[in-house]
């Protein structure tokens, strides 16, 4: 899968920071591959360069949120000095290959440590720790003056609202007029609308029907990532041809990314049908799928072994890929005609027109 990559050079010689986004993986068990385009030994490993593929393992990866952190010293800084870009790769434990990308690298002091002198026999290379560096001092602690004390309120007397109150003196008489004018006008009411104009006895209304309850809609599942769904298949150990028909079904699904990774685990099992289709991912000469570049040079490793198990379609595939090269590869014309007449000579009605279109 493509990802995104970029390097950030340390204040110390010879260590840099790999930044790797759009990767869904979890940092312990990565191993990265760092491939430069020049010589024939183009693989980086710790003790040089090797002409096959190496796995590194650096002691510290860290996930800061979507960024995957690699920390990369001199046995990497020092050797990559004078290149302008290389091929990263990134593989995971049982799953394999899970992202790829080509990152320029940047011009940076080097600390002159790295040597030849850590030989080893397995492809997969745990990197030397990097020196520890010393904790930043604490700092003094805040002193908190508490706060000066509230002034306290100042107490008065309560006073009698009473004592501004004046005595009236008078108006007897007229407080009970107004008692009486007011029974007066009372008993009046009462009369008025309990007898002459006593109202109908209110029909009372029915309530309106209560809706039912609208069961609440379950909530989905959340959904699973192609590396989990991938992961969980895997765990059930299936054999290599069930891989291979669980892949096909990937990708007639359209799920591309998950037909690799199941075709993958196939192909590293012997299956040659699933080496051939694990081919068409990297070959230019077949339709670009989603998100995968082309490579000739895997295209055609992966081709050889399906051919050499003498599967026909791999043998023309192959001799297609040799005559024209691309993505890496170059051409060779002997090679091509030496694979299409295999093919050709197990009836395989294309590799006999591609022979015929070679030039004589």
């Amino acid at each position: 899968m493509p990802v995104r990559a970029s390097i950030t050079p340390l204040t110390e010689p010879g260590h840099a920071l790999l930044r790797v986004s759009e990767l869904d993986a979890v940092p312990d068990g990565l191993t990265i591959s760092i491939q430069r385009q020049q010589g024939p030994d183009s693989h980086l490993a710790d003790d040089g360069w090797r002409r096959t593929e190496t796995w590194l393992m650096p002691d510290q990866v860290r996930r800061r949120g979507e960024v995957l952190e690699f920390h990369l010293g001199p046995e990497i800084c020092d050797r990559l000095a004078g290149i302008a870009t290389i091929r990263l790769r990134v593989r995971e434990p049982d799953i394999g290959v899970v992202g790829t990308t080509v990152v320029a690298w940047p011009a940076m002091l080097t600390s002159g440590a790295s040597d030849g002198s850590n030989p080893f026999a397995d492809d997969i290379v745990r990197l030397r720790r990097a020196r520890e560096r010393p904790a930043p001092e604490p700092e003094p602690p805040t002193v908190v003056m508490p706060p000066p004390p509230r002034p306290m309120p100042e107490l008065r007397a309560a006073r009698d609202p009473m004592a501004d109150l004046t005595k009236r003196r008078g108006g007897t008489g007229w407080m009970v007029a107004l008692a009486i004018l007011l029974i007066l006008i009372g008993g009046g009411y009462y009369a008025w609308t309990n007898h002459f104009n006593k109202p109908e006895p209110a029909v009372a209304a029915s309530p309106p029907p209560t809706a039912s309850p609208t069961p609440l809609a379950s909530a989905e599942p959340p959904k699973k990532s192609v590396r989990e769904t991938v992961a969980d298949y895997l765990a059930t150990k299936p054999q290599p041809d069930a891989m291979l028909a669980k892949g096909r079904e990937f990708a007639k699904d359209g799920n591309m990314a998950a037909a690799f990774l199941v075709f993958r685990q196939a192909a590293e099992q012997g299956n040659a049908a699933a080496q051939v289709e694990l081919a068409s991912f990297y070959d230019p000469t077949a339709q670009a799928k989603a998100g995968f570049p082309h490579d000739g040079a895997l295209a055609a490793d992966w081709y050889e072994r399906a051919a050499l198990a003498g599967i026909a379609e791999a043998q023309r595939k192959l001799g297609l890929l040799l005559a024209k090269g691309g993505a890496g590869l170059a051409a060779d014309a002997a090679k091509a005609k030496s694979w299409l007449q295999q093919a050709a000579a197990q009836n395989d009605a294309d590799a006999k027109k591609a022979l015929d279109s070679l030039p004589k």
